[in-house]
Protein backbone atom coordinates (compact mmCIF):
# COMPACT_ATOMS: atom_id res chain seq x y z
CA UNK A 1 0.00 0.00 0.00
CA UNK A 2 2.40 1.85 0.96
CA UNK A 3 4.36 1.50 -2.19
CA UNK A 4 1.25 2.26 -4.33
CA UNK A 5 0.83 5.94 -2.82
CA UNK A 6 4.49 6.73 -2.98
CA UNK A 7 4.81 5.34 -6.40
CA UNK A 8 5.68 8.25 -8.64
CA UNK A 9 8.54 9.33 -6.46
CA UNK A 10 9.23 5.87 -5.58
CA UNK A 11 9.76 5.35 -9.39
CA UNK A 12 11.72 8.60 -9.84
CA UNK A 13 14.51 7.63 -7.09
CA UNK A 14 15.15 4.64 -8.50
CA UNK A 15 15.39 5.29 -12.10
CA UNK A 16 17.89 8.11 -10.11
CA UNK A 17 19.38 5.74 -8.23
CA UNK A 18 20.59 2.96 -10.94
CA UNK A 19 22.12 6.25 -13.03
CA UNK A 20 24.13 8.06 -10.36
CA UNK A 21 25.33 3.97 -8.73
CA UNK A 22 28.49 3.09 -9.88
CA UNK A 23 27.87 -0.31 -11.18
CA UNK A 24 30.74 -3.01 -9.69
CA UNK A 25 32.20 -5.53 -11.87
CA UNK A 26 31.75 -9.33 -10.20
CA UNK A 27 35.09 -10.43 -8.72
CA UNK A 28 38.25 -11.57 -10.55
CA UNK A 29 38.98 -14.57 -10.80
CA UNK A 30 37.75 -18.39 -10.94
CA UNK A 31 34.18 -19.13 -9.28
CA UNK A 32 35.49 -22.00 -7.19
CA UNK A 33 38.67 -22.82 -5.41
CA UNK A 34 39.93 -24.68 -2.57
CA UNK A 35 40.72 -23.64 1.46
CA UNK A 36 42.83 -24.90 3.80
CA UNK A 37 45.43 -27.67 3.73
CA UNK A 38 45.94 -29.67 0.69
CA UNK A 39 46.90 -32.80 2.89
CA UNK A 40 44.60 -32.63 5.25
CA UNK A 41 43.17 -35.93 6.13
CA UNK A 42 39.08 -35.14 5.43
CA UNK A 43 37.73 -32.60 3.03
CA UNK A 44 34.16 -31.00 2.63
CA UNK A 45 32.44 -29.18 -0.66
CA UNK A 46 31.15 -26.26 -0.40
CA UNK A 47 28.41 -24.65 -2.81
CA UNK A 48 27.59 -20.92 -2.92
CA UNK A 49 24.43 -20.01 -4.94
CA UNK A 50 22.84 -16.79 -5.23
CA UNK A 51 22.97 -13.17 -6.59
CA UNK A 52 25.80 -10.23 -6.84
CA UNK A 53 27.15 -10.70 -3.56
CA UNK A 54 27.28 -14.55 -4.12
CA UNK A 55 29.23 -13.55 -7.79
CA UNK A 56 31.41 -10.95 -5.51
CA UNK A 57 29.93 -8.15 -6.53
CA UNK A 58 32.45 -5.14 -4.08
CA UNK A 59 35.03 -7.70 -3.85
CA UNK A 60 38.19 -7.50 -5.97
CA UNK A 61 38.91 -11.20 -6.12
CA UNK A 62 37.06 -14.30 -5.05
CA UNK A 63 38.89 -15.40 -3.08
CA UNK A 64 37.28 -12.46 -0.70
CA UNK A 65 33.71 -13.78 -1.74
CA UNK A 66 30.66 -14.63 0.79
CA UNK A 67 31.61 -18.65 -0.07
CA UNK A 68 35.54 -18.20 -0.49
CA UNK A 69 35.69 -16.66 3.17
CA UNK A 70 32.83 -19.14 4.33
CA UNK A 71 35.03 -22.09 3.00
CA UNK A 72 38.36 -20.58 4.61
CA UNK A 73 36.96 -19.86 7.86
CA UNK A 74 35.51 -23.68 7.61
CA UNK A 75 38.50 -24.96 6.86
CA UNK A 76 40.75 -23.30 9.74
CA UNK A 77 37.66 -23.75 12.26
CA UNK A 78 37.43 -27.63 11.15
CA UNK A 79 41.36 -28.18 10.35
CA UNK A 80 40.34 -29.81 6.81
CA UNK A 81 40.13 -28.94 3.02
CA UNK A 82 37.62 -27.42 1.69
CA UNK A 83 36.45 -27.49 -2.48
CA UNK A 84 33.73 -24.39 -2.96
CA UNK A 85 32.59 -23.23 -5.88
CA UNK A 86 30.15 -20.56 -6.92
CA UNK A 87 26.87 -20.39 -8.97
CA UNK A 88 25.36 -16.46 -9.07
CA UNK A 89 25.35 -13.90 -11.53
CA UNK A 90 24.75 -10.14 -11.05
CA UNK A 91 21.10 -8.96 -10.74
CA UNK A 92 19.94 -12.47 -10.81
CA UNK A 93 16.66 -13.51 -9.27
CA UNK A 94 16.08 -16.69 -7.34
CA UNK A 95 14.09 -18.03 -10.37
CA UNK A 96 17.12 -18.18 -11.94
CA UNK A 97 18.86 -20.98 -9.81
CA UNK A 98 16.87 -23.38 -10.68
CA UNK A 99 17.64 -23.72 -14.35
CA UNK A 100 21.83 -23.04 -13.50
CA UNK A 101 21.71 -26.15 -11.13
CA UNK A 102 19.97 -28.03 -14.41
CA UNK A 103 23.02 -26.57 -16.09
CA UNK A 104 25.40 -28.92 -13.57
CA UNK A 105 26.49 -31.89 -15.09
CA UNK A 106 26.65 -34.77 -12.33
CA UNK A 107 30.33 -35.26 -12.31
CA UNK A 108 31.07 -31.00 -10.96
CA UNK A 109 28.87 -31.71 -7.95
CA UNK A 110 29.02 -34.70 -7.23
CA UNK A 111 29.11 -34.67 -3.49
CA UNK A 112 27.87 -31.49 -1.72
CA UNK A 113 28.13 -31.06 1.99
CA UNK A 114 27.29 -27.89 2.65
CA UNK A 115 25.10 -25.35 0.51
CA UNK A 116 24.94 -21.31 0.74
CA UNK A 117 21.53 -19.60 -0.32
CA UNK A 118 21.91 -15.62 -0.95
CA UNK A 119 18.51 -14.28 -2.81
CA UNK A 120 16.11 -11.41 -1.71
CA UNK A 121 17.83 -7.77 -2.95
CA UNK A 122 16.83 -8.18 -6.64
CA UNK A 123 13.49 -9.84 -5.75
CA UNK A 124 13.05 -7.17 -3.66
CA UNK A 125 13.81 -4.27 -5.90
CA UNK A 126 11.26 -5.59 -8.82
CA UNK A 127 8.79 -5.78 -5.93
CA UNK A 128 8.17 -9.73 -5.89
CA UNK A 129 5.08 -11.35 -4.16
CA UNK A 130 5.51 -13.01 -0.80
CA UNK A 131 3.47 -15.73 -2.00
CA UNK A 132 5.65 -15.89 -5.11
CA UNK A 133 9.09 -15.47 -3.34
CA UNK A 134 8.04 -18.73 -1.01
CA UNK A 135 6.63 -20.89 -3.75
CA UNK A 136 10.01 -20.34 -5.74
CA UNK A 137 12.39 -21.24 -2.35
CA UNK A 138 10.27 -23.99 -1.66
CA UNK A 139 10.65 -25.31 -4.85
CA UNK A 140 14.08 -24.51 -5.43
CA UNK A 141 14.68 -26.22 -1.52
CA UNK A 142 12.93 -29.49 -2.93
CA UNK A 143 15.32 -29.58 -5.87
CA UNK A 144 18.58 -29.25 -3.95
CA UNK A 145 17.64 -32.04 -2.15
CA UNK A 146 16.59 -34.25 -4.58
CA UNK A 147 20.08 -34.27 -5.87
CA UNK A 148 21.98 -33.49 -2.78
CA UNK A 149 19.95 -35.62 0.08
CA UNK A 150 22.70 -35.56 2.80
CA UNK A 151 23.81 -31.50 2.03
CA UNK A 152 23.00 -28.78 5.17
CA UNK A 153 21.63 -25.94 3.77
CA UNK A 154 22.58 -22.43 4.64
CA UNK A 155 19.96 -19.83 3.49
CA UNK A 156 20.83 -16.60 4.56
CA UNK A 157 18.93 -13.63 5.29
CA UNK A 158 17.49 -10.95 2.83
CA UNK A 159 20.42 -7.95 2.91
CA UNK A 160 18.90 -5.40 5.08
CA UNK A 161 17.94 -2.79 2.09
CA UNK A 162 16.61 -0.33 4.57
CA UNK A 163 20.47 0.03 5.59
CA UNK A 164 21.76 0.48 2.49
CA UNK A 165 23.46 4.07 1.79
CA UNK A 166 23.51 4.12 -1.74
CA UNK A 167 19.46 3.92 -1.40
CA UNK A 168 17.78 7.58 -0.67
CA UNK A 169 14.51 8.54 1.79
CA UNK A 170 11.41 6.84 1.40
CA UNK A 171 12.49 4.20 -1.40
CA UNK A 172 15.11 3.04 1.08
CA UNK A 173 12.75 2.18 3.90
CA UNK A 174 10.05 0.96 1.55
CA UNK A 175 12.20 -1.81 0.00
CA UNK A 176 13.52 -2.69 3.29
CA UNK A 177 9.98 -3.52 4.43
CA UNK A 178 9.69 -5.91 1.22
CA UNK A 179 13.39 -7.63 1.56
CA UNK A 180 12.23 -7.64 5.42
CA UNK A 181 8.32 -9.54 4.33
CA UNK A 182 10.71 -12.06 2.07
CA UNK A 183 13.23 -12.71 4.58
CA UNK A 184 10.26 -13.98 7.43
CA UNK A 185 8.28 -15.74 4.90
CA UNK A 186 11.84 -17.83 3.96
CA UNK A 187 12.54 -18.02 7.91
CA UNK A 188 8.97 -19.55 8.33
CA UNK A 189 9.09 -21.81 6.00
CA UNK A 190 12.40 -23.40 7.14
CA UNK A 191 11.54 -23.37 10.89
CA UNK A 192 11.93 -26.38 12.85
CA UNK A 193 13.97 -28.27 10.00
CA UNK A 194 16.86 -30.05 10.84
CA UNK A 195 18.75 -30.13 7.06
CA UNK A 196 17.89 -26.56 6.19
CA UNK A 197 18.78 -23.69 8.29
CA UNK A 198 17.63 -19.39 8.23
CA UNK A 199 20.90 -17.30 8.87
CA UNK A 200 19.87 -13.86 9.41
CA UNK A 201 22.17 -11.12 8.22
CA UNK A 202 24.55 -9.54 10.43
CA UNK A 203 24.46 -6.00 11.53
CA UNK A 204 27.13 -3.71 9.41
CA UNK A 205 27.51 -0.54 11.11
CA UNK A 206 31.22 -0.01 10.02
CA UNK A 207 30.86 1.53 6.75
CA UNK A 208 33.81 -0.36 5.52
CA UNK A 209 31.53 -3.39 5.12
CA UNK A 210 30.45 -1.16 2.17
CA UNK A 211 31.97 -1.21 -0.94
CA UNK A 212 32.34 1.87 -2.77
CA UNK A 213 28.51 1.90 -4.72
CA UNK A 214 27.08 1.98 -0.99
CA UNK A 215 24.91 -1.27 -2.65
CA UNK A 216 27.29 -4.40 -2.14
CA UNK A 217 29.17 -5.52 0.78
CA UNK A 218 33.15 -5.29 1.12
CA UNK A 219 35.82 -7.54 1.61
CA UNK A 220 35.42 -6.41 5.55
CA UNK A 221 31.55 -7.25 4.60
CA UNK A 222 31.51 -10.51 3.18
CA UNK A 223 33.81 -11.61 6.13
CA UNK A 224 31.47 -10.39 8.94
CA UNK A 225 28.51 -12.21 7.02
CA UNK A 226 30.56 -15.35 6.34
CA UNK A 227 31.28 -15.21 10.02
CA UNK A 228 27.97 -15.43 10.67
CA UNK A 229 26.83 -18.04 8.64
CA UNK A 230 29.86 -20.35 9.87
CA UNK A 231 28.37 -19.57 13.66
CA UNK A 232 24.84 -20.55 12.92
CA UNK A 233 25.97 -23.32 11.25
CA UNK A 234 28.39 -24.62 13.47
CA UNK A 235 26.44 -24.09 16.68
CA UNK A 236 23.41 -25.76 14.88
CA UNK A 237 25.24 -28.81 13.38
CA UNK A 238 27.75 -29.99 16.60
CA UNK A 239 28.94 -33.02 14.18
CA UNK A 240 29.61 -31.63 10.84
CA UNK A 241 29.90 -33.75 7.51
CA UNK A 242 33.01 -35.92 7.38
Amino acid sequence: MLAGVLFPLLWWQGRRTRRITPRLPIAAGQPFGLAGQRDASRSLRVLGIGESPMAGVGVAHYEDSLCARFAALLAQQQACQVHWQVLAENGARLAAASGWLQQLSASQTETVDIILLSFGVNDSTAFATVARYRRQMAALLQQIQTRWPAAQILISGVPKLAEFPALPTPLRQVLGYKAASLDRAVADLVAGTSQLCHVAMPVMRDKRCMASDGYHPSAMGAALWAEQLLTIYVGKHKNLPA
